[in-house]
């Protein structure tokens, strides 16, 4: 567990502009996980929160804030909807590592 917590502070200071972590979900696409700061429909900022986004194989897509926590992504998807995913399904972009 503080391997993984280093990792995410280690990754979440680095600049990146797309996805950090990337799972397979149930509609043939994509869940991704990034290290950029969550914002709302107005531009305000959520420091506590990261934006995660995830496409189907249809090509519908979904926005939405994510936060770690007891080895689970947290998400609170655009919809209100929230989903918990374990993070050990993630795999890392750079290093091609589950988390």
């Amino acid at each position: 567990m503080k391997k993984l917590l280093l990792l995410l502070i280690f990754v979440g200071n680095v600049t990146l502009a797309s996805g950090i972590a990337w799972t397979d979900n149930n509609a043939g696409g994509k869940i991704i996980i990034t290290n950029e700061v969550c914002k709302d429909l107005d531009g305000k900022a959520y420091k506590k929160l990261n934006r995660i986004y995830m496409f189907t194989s249809e090509g519908i897509t979904m926005e939405g804030c994510y936060y770690l926590a007891d080895e689970l992504v947290n998400a609170i998807w655009v919809n209100g909807r929230q989903m918990k995913y374990a993070i050990s399904g993630f795999t890392l972009y750079e290093k091609g590592l589950s988390l």
